[in-house]
């Protein structure tokens, strides 16, 4: 780009900031928080660095004020870029969106600083597409951003923000170096401000998002009828080291969040007990521990999978069994208020014939509620008859579907998702209201 003048400089920046104003309130404390944080970095003047959603040009008037003019623009609207370019904001401006791995286009480890304000937001980025930003940094490279609140933003996506970021620092992709939050002065909204350091090193096991065939295939031959229970059992017990590794990051995995999201809108106080089934590694147990709710069980039919869950201390008890017919469960009737499950039903795990010993171990007007892929209707015959057993219960008075089926995109990979609530016939209520 031809250089601007110092003076040209602040004078785009006071026009810019100006239309801002009018145009987007809350925008400036974005920015303003972004580039406070990149200015305490005091990376020298030549680093290589990528404004990501770029929009107004704003964040780069700022950053160049401070000395830094090797500023690159990515963007996925041509005529933002355009206007952009009018204005002299940048060196180069590249016309891609982030969406996935290698969605950019730019080589790994070619900037040493990659920021945005507001990029990371429910009609923009995926906040899942992380790792492509790290990707594109250089080992010891910050990548940093402001938001909105993960609550504003509101959906599963952000929910799953935070275990993402635990599970690529956990496996050493990154660092987190610095979380905060903000209020804007003029709309008295909250933002959040990160910054993350890429770790030195190459990010072989995630570049490509793909699962490895062979984990699809082994998944597939057990997610069928009739297929052998030790097996599948085996199959679990082997996956549980790198099970939240490869469901979260390589299979953006979004079942449990969808579960809790429903679930707390219930406003079920704390001391309920609740049953996570196919608990796994407690990735929904976990999620259900952020809203304060502890009398929380977990069971599974792999106990390398509850092996996982018990290190991180989620649950209270933690039970070892196979859902099937009626006494399949080692519990007493009308033990629990609330019985969730993320990812249980499936063709070779939990079957929809199961549900009548699932409400044997729940409390009357206790909720049942679980999410599941869809599609398993399509080769199971017995899935592709789970609505209609769930109209027979109903027929019978045994409980109430009170939500579903609603498909929902993105549960795992690129396969959508059903989310359903029933709910055990009333006779004694489950407590009502927060405490």
């Amino acid at each position: 780009m031809a250089t601007l003048s110092a003076s040209e400089i602040q004078l785009q920046l006071v026009t810019l900031k100006d239309d801002a104003r009018s145009r987007s309130p809350g925008e400036l404390s974005g920015v303003d928080n972004v580039c406070s944080e990149f200015f305490k970095l005091r990376v020298p003047r030549s680093s290589e660095i990528l404004d990501v959603a770029a929009g107004s040009g704003i964040l780069s008037a700022e950053l160049q004020t401070g000395g830094y003019a090797n500023i690159d623009a990515l963007d996925g609207d041509l005529p933002t870029l355009r206007r952009l370019q009018a204005l002299r904001l940048y060196r180069n401006f590249i016309c891609r969106s982030v969406d996935g791995v290698l969605s950019t286009g730019l080589r790994e480890a070619t900037y040493d600083v990659v920021i945005t304000a507001g990029g990371f937001a429910a009609d923009a980025i995926n906040p899942l597409d992380i790792t492509e930003m790290l990707r594109i940094l250089r080992p010891e490279g910050h990548l940093l951003w402001t938001m909105k609140s993960v609550s504003d933003e509101g959906t599963s996506e952000f929910g799953c923000m935070e275990a993402n970021l635990r599970s690529l620092e956990k496996t050493g992709r990154c660092q987190v170096i610095k979380t905060s939050n903000f209020t804007d002065p003029e709309t008295k909204t909250t933002g959040v401000f990160y910054l993350v350091k890429r770790l030195a090193g190459s990010l072989p096991d995630y570049v490509n998002m793909q699962v490895p065939a062979e984990l699809k295939e082994q998944i597939s031959n057990i997610l069928v009828d009739n297929s052998d229970p030790a097996n599948n059992v085996k199959f679990y017990d082997d996956w549980c080291d790198k099970y939240d590794t490869d469901l979260m990051i390589q299979g953006n995995y979004t079942g449990h969040i969808k579960c809790v999201e429903a679930f707390v809108k219930l406003g079920l106080n704390r001391n309920v007990n609740i049953l996570d089934l196919a608990a796994g590694t407690g990735l929904l147990g976990a999620e259900i521990g952020k809203h304060g709710y502890v009398f929380v069980d977990g069971l599974d039919a792999s106990l390398g999978m509850l092996g996982q869950a018990r290190k991180q201390t989620i649950y209270r008890d933690y039970i070892v069994a196979m859902v099937d017919g009626l006494g399949s469960i080692p519990v007493n009737d009308e033990t629990y208020d609330v019985v969730m499950s993320a990812n249980g039903f499936a063709p070779g795990q939990i079957y929809p014939s199961a549900i009548p010993e699932i409400l044997r171990v729940m409390r009357p007007g206790g909720y049942l509620l679980w999410t599941m892929r869809e599609g398993f209707q399509q080769n199971s015959q017995k899935f592709a008859l789970f609505d209609a057993e769930i109209k027979d219960l109903e027929n019978t008075g045994s409980a109430e579907l009170v939500v579903g089926p609603v498909v929902f995109e993105n549960f795992v990979l690129d396969h959508p998702g059903k989310f359903y609530m029933l709910r055990k016939s009333v006779q004694t209520q489950v407590a009502k209201g927060q405490e």
